[in-house]
């Protein structure tokens, strides 16, 4: 019982580290989210690559118009005009023209992406085309609905030196009942909370800010070119010349998404996949941290239950690391589950069934999460119609697009 007592301290000590940093992030997210009027507001280029019409597609795109930030344009960028968004998106902007007249907006065809990813094809291309008055570039993806103050509170950061990039992150909305829906919030939730006031924050390509001169100067542009991951990429070449990404709680966006279980599964299999080329020093955390609080679970409980049909002594003491496991995992969910509430008190009746999944289910999710991050060993993911052979953090081939 010695060797299973030290590896639950071991276990226990890096639960109560892993702790600690959830305890950093909901202090800073609490201190953080709501947004501060700051007179620094340069020109802002806020680009979204769009394909196809998602879920909630109308309600995200007019939630761009209607940012509170002075001074940007809006670049819708599409592959094709044969794709649907395309059409959709030219209506929404002739409507918003009477309503919005002071925002100049644009909808580019970028055509098929080469050698690289679609998205970072329509980025690029949207970023070759912009005016001199642009200081900042933003992004956004089409699935994510913002609040006002986003942008001024992406923005804001990039007035210090220190800092070479903003992000905020999505907090995923079920937009169905289905339980697969619910576990993909909870899943994303657990991700959503490692963020916080630390320097190995990683952008989020669907809601992040660099200055352009800090992006001419690290030669993104051409990484992008040559890649499948748009934040990965930023995320590298800030850090390399010492430059940190700032996190953002109040720039959390609403991403309204019904997935079956197959699709969570390719969703979550191209995540780690993305990851494991692009950061592989996060893939494996994430196999570290899922696969050792796991192994850990099963393994302590197991062996308390022999124990206590033997009805051993040890039985209780034993008992202490699969039960501190399930308390810390509920205790993380729930916190994090109030937080969110506060930042979308409109969606808290929706919430609910992925709030009661993250707290009473996180072994299942644990379990499910694993899977998906052991399955991403392969090279090939499918991406919105497109096939993408991946061969390292800068060389992606393309076998099939839909096109």
């Amino acid at each position: 019982m010695l060797i299973y007592y030290i590896i639950t301290a071991i276990i226990l000590l890096i639960q109560f580290v892993i702790l600690l940093e959830g305890c950093r992030h909901i202090v800073y997210t609490l201190r953080s989210y709501k947004p501060k009027a700051s007179s620094y507001e340069p020109g802002v280029a806020l680009i979204s690559p769009c394909k196809g019409i998602d879920t909630t597609f109308d309600r995200n795109i007019n939630a761009f118009f209607d940012l509170d930030y002075a001074n940007f344009q809006i670049f819708f960028v599409v592959e094709s005009a044969d794709d649907p968004a395309y059409a959709r998106l030219g209506q929404i902007i002739e409507q918003q023209k009477e309503q919005t007249p002071q925002i100049k907006t644009h909808l580019l065809v970028a055509g098929l992406a080469k050698n690289c990813s679609q998205k970072l094809h329509n980025i690029v291309f949207a970023a070759d085309n912009l005016s001199d008055d642009i200081e900042v570039l933003a992004f956004i993806d089409s699935d994510a609905c913002p609040k006002k103050h986003f942008l001024g509170s992406l923005v804001r950061p990039l007035r210090r030196p220190t800092v070479g990039g903003t992000t905020g992150y999505r907090w995923f909305v079920p937009a169905d009942n289905r339980l697969s829906s619910k576990f993909l919030s909870a899943m994303n939730a657990s991700v959503a909370s490692m963020f916080g006031p630390h320097n190995w924050n990683s952008a989020w390509g669907g809601a992040m800010a660099i200055k352009k001169t800090l992006f001419d100067e690290l030669k993104i542009r051409d990484d992008w070119l040559l890649s499948c991951s748009d934040d990965y990429l930023l995320t590298y070449r800030v850090k390399q010349v010492g430059l940190r990404i700032i996190f953002v709680p109040a720039c959390f966006v609403a991403s309204h998404e019904k997935y079956s279980w197959s699709e969570l599964f390719l969703f979550a299999r191209r995540q780690f996949m993305i990851t494991r080329f692009c950061m592989p020093q996060l893939w494996w955390l994430a196999l570290f941290g899922w696969g050792h609080y796991l192994l850990a679970l099963v393994a302590g409980s197991i062996i308390t239950v022999i124990l206590a049909l033997q009805g051993s002594p040890h039985t209780l003491w034993a008992a202490i690391l699969p039960v501190s496991l399930l308390l810390n995992a509920a205790i993380k969910a729930l916190s994090r589950q109030i937080i969110i509430c506060k930042i979308f008190p409109e969606e808290r009746k929706k919430l609910l069934g992925p709030a009661l999944v993250d707290i009473f289910m996180a072994p299942v999710i644990a379990g499910f999460t694993l899977f998906c991050v052991l399955a991403a060993g392969g090279n090939t993911i499918v991406w919105r119609g497109t096939t993408y052979r991946l061969l390292g953090r800068t060389q992606v081939e393309i076998e099939k697009s839909e096109q």
